[in-house]
């Protein structure tokens, strides 16, 4: 009995890194990753993969996935070529579904961004520096930006209010990696202003632009019949040889080059200003000793009570006071972690954070409490902008 064998190769790699995170992927695990992220291949990718005789695999050890190709033969600079070629338009997308909401909270990403947006990430970027190896899928090198990586969504139904008046034939949808229009179902001018309404079920998922008088008016990226799901966002990597040397997948007529490209996605860790808030109960040993001094010397007490780290960067201001209440807060913003450690520390060691008491009194300084906590992650605090506070609440 014959053995038919088949041989694939990588056809490009995808990783999603969280600088918070110690190792950069996810929580520290002992016995396997445990990632933040789901990545589903949408409907139009799961054909396609077919079409093609791909294999997707998830690689959990950097939160991403890897796309194998069946090669058959060699062109004459002895490439392999991929065995089924794609058609035009072609695009492998998948989808960023959360598996913990928390990340909205560590990562620098809006509070608010409400259900009509998602975040797309596509290998069509003119970035010719980018190596082979490093191929970020953001529009900014550093990594995700809200500003730029958020796109309108839709689903079949595509609704737009236009500010002015639309001729028939005036308005049309288009789908750009495909070239496909639509025009709409339906056009209602009224009191000068137009409603416009389109059926995009035609439509592969992909970015479209809604073009009116020939003019861009909006992107959106049509998320075709997963528009229910809670989808976080988009990955879209194109199949064109058009696109720049780097970023490409395949090569003309459809060979490989012999380094494949690995592309990833780089969320950057928010940085929050530090507020410990510290209540002092009736009985406690800080209140009773600062109600026993003199009005001069409490106030002397109160300017030399303060937080202290073991990072020199890292400083701390009372914010305000009471006879029960003080509220530290930290001179800079401090980058989130998963690990805190002294970035002035030629050791390396764990940052330390200190309640003390007569600071700069070298013979009464002392220790109120040590080893304060770090802030939680869930304990963030957006509502005074532009400044986002991390809390922390102790009791004495």
């Amino acid at each position: 009995m014959n053995n038919v064998q088949f041989k694939y190769l990588p056809l490009a790699t995808v990783s999603i890194t969280q600088l918070f995170y110690t190792n950069r992927i996810c929580k520290d695990y002992k016995t396997g990753p445990v990632v933040d992220f789901k990545i589903v291949p949408t409907p139009e990718c799961i054909e396609l993969i077919k079409r093609m005789d791909l294999v997707f695999k998830e690689i959990n050890s950097n939160a991403g996935f890897i796309i194998l190709a069946r090669v058959m033969g060699k062109n004459a600079g002895g490439n392999d070529i991929v065995r089924y070629p794609p058609r035009n338009g072609d695009a492998l997308s998948f989808l960023i579904l959360l598996n913990n909401a928390d990340i909205m909270n560590f990562n620098d990403l809006p509070y608010k961004w409400g259900n009509e947006k998602i975040y797309l990430f596509s290998n069509n970027i003119s970035e010719i520096s980018a190596p082979r190896n490093n191929l970020h899928l953001t529009k900014d090198i550093a990594g995700v930006n809200a500003a730029h990586d958020l796109i309108k969504k839709s689903g079949s139904n595509y609704r737009y209010h236009h500010s002015t008046n639309v001729v028939a034939g005036g308005a049309v949808v288009k789908h750009l990696l495909t070239g496909n229009t639509v025009l709409p179902v339906s056009l209602v001018n009224d009191a000068g202003q137009c409603d416009l309404f389109f059926n995009l079920s035609s439509f592969k998922t992909g970015k479209c632009q809604l073009l009116i008088n020939s003019l861009l008016v909006e992107e959106f990226y049509f998320t075709g019949i997963n528009s229910s799901l809670p989808i976080f966002g988009v990955i879209e990597l194109q199949l064109s040889d058009a696109l720049e040397a780097n970023y490409r997948i395949m090569e003309p007529l459809r060979s490989l080059s012999p380094q494949r490209p690995v592309y990833h996605i780089n969320f950057i860790n928010r940085k929050t200003i530090w507020r410990y808030t510290v209540r002092l109960q009736a009985n406690s040993p800080l209140y009773l000793e600062m109600a026993a001094l003199t009005p001069a010397d409490k106030d002397n007490f109160i300017n030399q009570l303060n937080v202290v780290s073991n990072d020199s960067g890292i400083v701390f201001s009372r914010l305000s006071s009471t006879d029960n209440e003080f509220v530290f807060i930290s001179g800079s913003e401090i980058f989130l972690q998963e690990k805190y450690y002294s970035s002035t520390s030629a050791t390396r060691e764990v940052l330390s954070l200190t309640l003390k008491k007569y600071i700069t009194d070298a013979s009464r300084e002392a220790v109120v409490k040590s080893n304060l906590p770090y802030p939680s992650t869930e304990s963030i605090d957006a509502s005074v902008s532009p400044n986002v506070y991390s809390d922390i609440f102790l009791t004495l």
